[in-house]
């Protein structure tokens, strides 16, 4: 079964964990184009399991090893799965992240509508 992560309701916001772009065998993609499709799709099923989709986003940040690097591959893959949707967005580039070989790591906020 594929692990899901962690996601918080709380004021209006679903604030869903750090998300990676591992298989759901349990292996790391070493493309970044892969990982950015998978984390980015783990977080879709969270939002899904919500009843809604990216277009409820409204503040992501990412973490990348080596950013400069695998800046054009996130980017590729986030313009196909994100736009013309447009959430606040960081990128902070980092040494390293908890496992060997993982590249990015995405964190997300959403918005319920009409939460007040």
């Amino acid at each position: 079964m594929r692990r899901v992560p962690a996601a918080v309701r709380s004021h209006g916001h679903l604030s869903i964990a750090g998300t990676v772009g591992r298989r759901a065998d349990g292996t790391i993609p070493d493309d970044i184009e892969e990982q950015t499709e998978i984390a980015i799709g783990l977080i879709a099923e969270i939002l899904r399991l919500e009843g809604f989709d990216l277009s409820a986003l409204v503040d992501v940040t990412s973490y990348h090893v080596d950013i400069h690097r695998h800046l054009p591959g996130f980017s590729k893959i986030k313009a196909r799965l994100i736009n013309p949707l447009h959430p606040t967005w960081s990128l902070i580039g980092v040494s390293g992240l908890v496992n060997p070989g993982l590249l990015v790591e995405i964190r997300a906020t959403a918005a319920y509508p009409d939460a007040a």
